[in-house]
């Protein structure tokens, strides 16, 4: 396994972490289709890269556990999905922290408290995304990803943005999110909108990339004695 070197404590640290994860991911989810019913809660964005983030960690899970009674290493493909997983919930994280909060505190509501704190979003906006990216970090990473390899992390958001632009021109959706509102701003701001997330999506996909290849090289070294 890439991340864990096959060692069992580490197995059973990561076996523990995508437990905690799962566990948390159920609550919350539920929590969101008891308030907006299954198809309201998953045409938001925070809501699908959470389930993903929660299917990936319990896959994870029975992998390693697997191993650990003496199976097969974790798969790449598997590896590369808690990758995706941990890019689409660092894209949720990092939209609430730059863009939703800062506009409901710009008309006089408390954003962070509500993207933060209230309901299910401690989960949702902020420990899935931290816990499912060191978690892949440490455990599942594909240490030697290539840059084009690491798209893989950014197709989910392409996917999603493909399907919420189309509704929301047909007037099929109403968001959920500002930036998809098409019909209330000028088309040079909707354009503006989706370059500025596209890279955002992409450069998020770098960052448990570039950093389980560089925590992968301390390890190196250190198991060297460098």
């Amino acid at each position: 396994m890439a991340g864990t070197g096959g060692s069992r404590s580490q197995l059973i640290a990561a076996i523990a972490v995508n437990a905690l994860v799962v566990v948390a991911e159920v609550w919350a989810i539920s929590l969101g289709i008891a308030k907006h019913g299954v198809a309201g809660n998953f045409i938001y964005y925070t809501e699908l890269s959470n389930l993903l983030g929660g299917v990936v960690c319990a896959l994870c899970l029975v992998s390693e556990a697997r191993m650990l009674g003496g199976g097969h290493e974790m798969g790449r493909a598997l590896r590369w999905a808690k990758f995706a997983a941990s890019s689409c919930l660092l894209m949720t994280l990092f939209v609430v922290v730059v863009v939703l909060a800062p506009m409901l505190e710009s008309v006089g509501q408390p954003g962070f408290y509500l993207m933060f704190v209230d309901g299910a979003k401690p989960v949702t906006h902020l420990g899935a995304p931290l816990v499912v990216t060191a978690s892949y970090i440490a455990f599942e990473a594909d240490r030697s990803m290539t840059l084009r390899q690491s798209l893989v992390g950014f197709v989910p958001t392409l996917v999603y943005a493909a399907v919420a632009y189309p509704c929301n021109i047909l007037r099929l959706w109403d968001g959920p999110y500002p930036f998809f509102q098409v019909w209330n701003m000028p088309v040079w701001q909707s354009v503006l909108w989706f370059v500025a997330l596209f890279f955002l999506a992409f450069g998020l996909c770098q960052i448990p990339r570039l950093l389980s290849r560089k925590t992968g090289r301390k390890g190196e070294g250190h198991e060297q004695g460098l």
